[in-house]
């Protein structure tokens, strides 16, 4: 194999003219891929379709209810906060409602202006128009299911639900809907002390995916310069800095080009996959470039030295991108959608990467003079040999100190759990999150979920079933993050208390019937949204605060309890569901895959060291330094307070990734040296000075790439700069302390 490598250095250099004509036509050929693609529409998808698991039961089961009662997850929301009850807010109001139902797109709005109110006036019972009342907000504020739902407590705040119609789902379609909500809001300017803030579902959805796009043009550019500047500083040659450089461009470009050529869409996890080559990239790139320099420094010429680096490199390179790629496309065999699609972008993107870097570096290092390439200042080896030296002399205490720190890790890492939330891609400053805060304290948050009741032996109005039903409410209402609830049982009950003055639902089938016959006279009561069916099916609605994935798996194993504990001999069947519930169930098995997915990466590296090193005891202890940054990035998840989070879990599996490209670059160096006859001692010491110097730039550069990261208002963005750097640090830790020091004993055990 040496050999084929060594041969394909020779025809780089000899047809490098017909090499960089090829690389040319290749990427022109991506740039009209990715144009054409883009301008057909936006290749995101951020929907809860994106995250579901793929044809689950339980998903099945709300699309069918959904058939009947239609969805509840679309609503953009606009936030009205100021004094909202003087004539000129009001004027506000029914013009931004009109003006929003006017829109093709629009299946229904909702807001004080067309709300209807069950209420007792002058000892008479009366379905009122909320907004023709003197004051409709203290109107609003005396009817349970208008508060909150559509006014706060204090009568400052209110919203206007904005229904857009359920075809509208995936981010291409929601974008222009959402710039038309938004143009039609701005063209009614708010009188004075009124202020308005957006938010919902759909809202938060297409900002994201705006916010990811953002992000990938902003830091793509930006992280090339870093790079570029670092790689020129660390290599002190503005010349051989761009190798790597054009090398990652390439990778990236190609394998965009290949991905939207595809038809691929791109998800939560998967929008990473640009910076994901870009990273993969600069690392060969460097690990060449360093080769390269390095036989140049023992004296050969320019062609020869390019010929040895590509034979040395191109197994190592092949290795280590291999192994990151067979551990991504390892994340088929998950459940959810998103962790399925996210491993086999990011395996195309890494080998896309691995050929882009192996073509276009060599062939513009074949047309770099020797004369530009500055030699290794021998300075340089002083630290490398410094290490070496640690790790030959104290072998002992240098894995003590690093097993001390592993169980510092695990102590504080031990404490994150899943937990996702509709913010956790906000910073706390963010405006949205913001909104989402004041409809959560102050109104009924917006995250929907509903409780389906489906009567097989006759309706559900009998009085012994609507008490049931009522039961299970108020154990929905006691949970303290349920914000508001509705049902036909409560309407019922209200409306038989405001008759009667009892505080009990109507307690014969005669009197469901007639007071139901007085609600349904008024069309502003959306009865429509609680029954279905003569009354077989029945919902109990719910807006919850952006409690957590786990509340709300919690709270689903508990109502479910209680269903069958009120409904269990009835006939009844009963689902605790909704969008809301979903996306949390669906975030946490997307969270469970990748941590799966985690261990199965870990497995294929052991069999890929396995095979290259013929060696189980050199394997296993190959095998720990892509294990501890794993320890290390849940402390650094639990030092900055975070749970374990859709933003933040692709880190893990970046983190296996980043760290065995170091590992085997170390290995496969060290039995390079081995087999032309150098002692164990000698071989460390050179794999030291020659891998370990690519590694420590490589980190180096790659950290202070991560940092730019860090700053950006995402917190996907920001938790993988963040977190990638943790990983680095550790990598470097495990894998020129303990590595070496681990081998050390092995060896000299052996010896001895």
């Amino acid at each position: 194999m040496n050999e084929l490598f060594y041969r394909y250095g020779q025809w780089l250099v000899r047809h490098r003219v017909f090499t960089v004509i090829f690389i040319i036509c290749l990427s022109l050929l991506s740039i009209a891929g990715i144009v054409h693609r883009v301008q057909t529409e936006i290749p995101v998808d951020f929907t809860p379709q994106a995250i579901f698991m793929d044809k689950s039961p339980q998903i099945l089961r709300l699309r069918e209810i959904e058939k009947t009662f239609g969805r509840e997850d679309n609503d953009w929301v606009l936030l009205i906060k100021g004094d909202i009850s003087n004539v000129a807010s009001r004027q506000y109001i029914e013009r931004l409602h009109t003006s929003f139902e006017s829109l093709s797109f629009v299946e229904h709005v909702q807001s004080l202006y067309n709300s209807a109110s069950v209420q007792n006036i002058d000892n008479q019972t009366e379905i009122l128009s909320v907004w023709d009342a003197p004051d409709p907000v203290q109107t609003a504020i005396k009817d349970p299911f208008l508060k909150r739902a559509f006014v706060s407590e204090d009568g400052t705040r209110t919203i206007i639900r904005v229904r857009i119609e359920r075809t509208r789902e995936k981010v291409s379609d929601l974008d222009p809907v959402v710039r038309t909500l938004l143009k039609t809001m701005r063209a009614i300017p708010p009188p004075d002390n009124i202020e308005i803030q957006t938010t919902g579902v759909p809202y938060i959805r297409n900002e994201v995916v705006s916010m990811m796009i953002a992000d990938n043009f902003t830091y793509a550019p930006l992280l090339t310069i870093l790079f570029f500047v670092t790689i020129c500083v660390l290599f002190r040659s503005f010349y051989l800095g761009l190798a790597p450089l054009l090398g990652v461009l390439s990778a990236v470009l190609w394998s965009m080009g290949i991905l939207l050529t595809c038809g691929v869409i791109f998800n939560i996890l998967s929008v990473l996959v640009p910076i994901l080559a870009l990273i993969i990239g600069v690392a060969d790139g460097i690990h060449l470039v360093s080769r390269y320099r390095e036989e140049l420094d023992q004296g050969k010429q320019p062609e020869e030295a390019l010929c040895q680096a590509i034979m040395h490199m191109f197994s190592a390179c092949f290795l280590t991108t291999f192994t990151t790629a067979v551990g991504f496309l390892s994340l088929i065999v998950a459940d959810t959608v998103v962790v399925r699609d996210f491993g086999i972008h990011s395996s195309v993107a890494v080998m896309t990467a691995f050929f882009a870097v192996m073509l276009v570096v060599p062939c513009y290092l074949s047309f770099l003079p020797a004369h530009t390439i500055p030699a290794i200042p021998k300075e340089q080896h002083k630290l490398y040999d410094t290490i070496h030296h640690i790790c030959w002399i104290h072998p002992r205490k240098v894995i003590g100190c690093v097993i001390v720190l592993c169980m510092m890790a695990i102590v504080y890492g031990s404490n994150v759990r899943p937990n996702s939330h509709l913010l956790e891609m906000y910073h706390p400053d963010h405006p949205t999150h913001h909104a989402i805060q004041e409809v959560d304290q102050h109104l009924s948050g917006i995250v929907p979920i509903f409780i389906y009741l489906e009567s097989k032996n006759g309706d559900l109005l009998e009085p012994k079933r609507l008490e049931k039903m009522l039961a299970l409410e108020k154990d929905l209402k006691d949970i303290p993050w349920v914000r508001w609830t509705y049902s036909l049982s409560a309407q019922l009950q209200h409306t038989h208390t405001l008759f009667t003055g009892e505080e009990t639902p109507p307690q014969s089938r005669e009197l469901i019937e007639q007071e139901l016959l007085i609600l349904s006279f008024s069309d502003e009561l959306p009865l429509d949204q609680l029954t279905q069916n003569q009354h077989t099916q029945m919902r109990i609605l719910a807006l919850c605060q952006d409690a957590g994935g786990q509340a709300y798996i919690d709270l689903h194993d508990q109502l479910t309890a209680k269903a069958k504990e009120y409904f269990g001999e009835d006939q009844v069947i009963v689902d605790v569901t909704g969008d809301g519930l979903m996306a949390s169930i669906g975030i946490n098995q997307l969270i469970t895959d990748l941590l799966y997915s985690i261990a199965i990466v870990i497995a294929v590296i052991f069999v890929t060291l396995l095979i290259l090193l013929r060696d189980v005891p050199l394997s296993l202890l190959s095998l720990l330094p892509n294990i501890i940054p794993l320890l290390f990035t849940a402390a650094a998840l639990h030092l900055i307070g975070a749970d374990l989070q859709t933003s933040n879990i692709v880190s893990f599996t970046v983190s296996v990734g980043l760290a065995v490209d170091d590992t085997i670059h170390f290995v496969v160096r060290y039995k390079q040296e081995k087999q032309q006859g150098a002692s164990h001692q000698e071989a460390i010491q050179k794999t030291f000075r020659g891998a370990g110097q690519a590694i420590i730039l490589t980190s180096l550069l790659l950290v202070s790439g991560f940092g730019i990261l860090a700053t950006s208002s995402l917190t996907t963005t920001f938790h993988f700069g963040l977190l990638a750097s943790v990983t680095l640090g550790a990598a470097i830790l495990a894998d020129l302390f303990l590595l070496p020091a681990a081998m050390n004993v092995l060896y000299q055990e052996k010896a001895s």
